[in-house]
């Protein structure tokens, strides 16, 4: 079983790359590739914790027993794509619910670094070569125009996959020159994404880790290279690339309204787990963005109510050690992110973030 469990693993790492690239279509439904290898990752995962039960993470289980629950209470506006969303999350919660040693393999971490070089190298060739994304409006993605998007079709959550492999870079790689190339080409990728909400998870988190070591001179230095970037990146054709666009605040603030707009329908018990894409009152049915508004905590909040938001918190809560660093920094990040996208909700981020927690011990 452990030997499937690495070879299971490995296809994760490999079909991560590939991003929004790999789709298949499921009863009607394009679906990522990876929400498949997901799954059967969570299967064998759950069977090598049967293997050598360890502590089960309790707030994961009540709140995947809670999202059951609602899903049947709300089967009149559950639907197939619902379910889906629910049986991924479930896959990836599950990683942390049910503990094994499964992401212990060296082998695994060599091709996630491998991996995620590999997407970092491809997405500047994207940047360079192909900076026009807006023909992929056609096929409802968002028209971003000279920006790094990468295979995730999406500045914001590129940016961040990047932000945390720069962290795993600061925190568990030898220093060298290597490692300082690596640091310059992923801050480099990330900044050319114009992401304002990964500048800002930036700054923060490495001014939380140098707080930590005490190290306040290196606060100085990060200003400067964060207001040496906002200064240099050009600004070409196209609202994108202008780091102090208001219509994307203003687009932001209506997109929150419409999610309290929905809360209100169902405050105490939520509307279900994603129902978001059948109830929103400003849906567009075929955008890829429909499933969910611009902040994870909202859209657990609309679909599970306080109850389960509460519970969603815990269970990286109860996988927080105040005194290591590095994975809180990644929990830090990952939350101010999620307070302008839905980060914490996103397969390929949720999955880097929980295999960099367990395999980093």
């Amino acid at each position: 079983m452990e030997t499937l469990a690495k070879i299971i693993l490995l296809l994760n790492i490999t079909i991560f790359f590939f991003g929004q690239l790999l789709r298949i279509n499921l009863f009607n439904i394009s679906t990522p590739l990876i929400d498949i290898s997901l799954i059967l990752l969570a299967l064998t995962n759950f069977f090598l914790f049967l293997k050598k039960p360890k502590r089960i993470n309790k707030a994961g289980l009540l709140f995947l027993i809670l999202n059951s629950f609602l899903l049947l209470i709300k089967i009149p506006t559950t639907n197939l794509q619902s379910l889906f969303y629910f049986a991924r999350l479930s896959a990836l919660l599950s990683l942390l619910i049910f503990p094994s040693n499964i992401f212990s393999s060296p082998l695994t971490k060599k091709a996630f670094n491998l991996v995620l070089v590999g997407n970092i190298l491809f997405s500047l060739l994207q940047y360079l070569f192909w900076p026009d994304f807006t023909y992929f409006s056609s096929q409802n993605w968002d028209p971003h125009l000279y920006r790094l998007v990468g295979t995730f079709f999406d500045p914001t959550f590129t940016a961040l996959i990047f932000l945390f492999f720069i962290l795993d870079l600061y925190f568990n790689f030898k220093k060298g020159k290597l490692r300082q190339f690596l640091l310059a080409l992923s801050y480099l990728a990330l900044a050319l994404t114009y992401s304002r909400s990964t500048l800002l998870a930036f700054t923060l988190s490495f001014i939380y880790i140098f707080l930590s070591q005490k190290e306040y001179r290196k606060i100085f230095l990060l200003l400067i290279l964060v207001t040496s970037t906002i200064s240099l990146l050009p600004r070409k054709a196209g609202e994108g690339t202008k780091l102090e666009r208001s219509s994307s605040i203003i687009a932001k603030i209506e997109n929150y309204k419409s999610a309290f707009s929905l809360y209100q329908q169902s405050p105490i018990l939520g509307i279900g787990y994603n129902n978001i894409s059948t109830l929103r009152p400003d849906k567009n049915p075929d955008s890829h963005a429909n499933s969910a508004f611009d902040s994870s905590l909202f859209n657990i909040l609309i679909c599970t109510g306080p109850l389960g938001l509460f519970l969603f918190l815990k269970i990286f809560k109860d996988q927080t050690n105040l005194s290591k660093i590095f994975p809180n920094s990644l929990y830090l990040a990952i939350f101010i992110h999620s307070l302008f996208a839905n980060s914490l909700l996103y397969p390929w981020l949720l999955f880097y973030l929980i295999y960099l927690i367990k395999s980093r011990r």
